[in-house]
């Protein structure tokens, strides 16, 4: 896994190390106590938080633990980050609400993935035309009201896409990262 943003090959527990001095395997198990509840959230020292993408986009996180994630740490580093795709629209959007949230309080986010920026999200739709007939029957809709639905259409998600990356490309900016860790001012 690269940090291709500088084409080096860096891993997001090399950045960790460097921006905590301490060390990845040293780094302690964090929870966040959050709305009554306990929410696992990966290694962190200090403000720095170490995370898979596992643990941040496959796990049941919602938009008010991506804002107490985002609160408790300046910087997130996830790591094993695979290529999105329309294929699972879950993990899609989990990534799209954590990324928004995370911009919104200028969180530094570093990426380490499979894919070069600019091909972080693939908006192929390779699904299974089965899947898609047994998903209509299950829902009872005829092949004119499937077209209707985003569900099918995947048109929320190329807007949320042209938004992500354009955020993610301003998230690298020097610009960005001189920002202070804040809740932005709506403009």
């Amino acid at each position: 896994k690269q940090w291709y943003q500088r084409r080096v090959a860096i891993t997001a527990g090399d950045i960790f190390t460097f921006l905590t001095d301490v060390p990845v395997g040293d780094a302690r198990p964090r929870t966040l106590s959050f709305l009554g509840r306990e929410l696992s959230v990966g290694r962190s020292s200090g403000t720095v938080l170490l995370a898979s993408f596992s643990d941040m986009c496959e796990s049941n996180h919602g938009s008010s633990d991506f804002r107490a994630i985002a609160k408790a740490y300046s910087h997130v580093l996830i790591s094993d980050f695979p290529q999105l795709s329309l294929r699972n629209k879950t993990t899609l959007r989990r990534f799209i609400v954590m990324m928004d949230t995370f911009y919104d309080r200028c969180v530094k986010l570093v990426i380490s993935a499979e894919v070069p920026l600019p091909e972080i999200i693939s908006l192929e739709v390779s699904g299974n035309k089965e899947d898609l007939r047994l998903l209509m029957d299950d829902l009872g809709l005829t092949a004119d009201e499937a077209k209707e639905m985003n569900l099918f259409t995947g048109e929320d998600e190329v807007f949320s896409h042209r938004r992500a990356i354009s955020r993610l490309h301003e998230m690298q900016t020097a610009a960005y990262w001189e920002l202070p860790h804040e809740k932005r001012k709506t403009r």
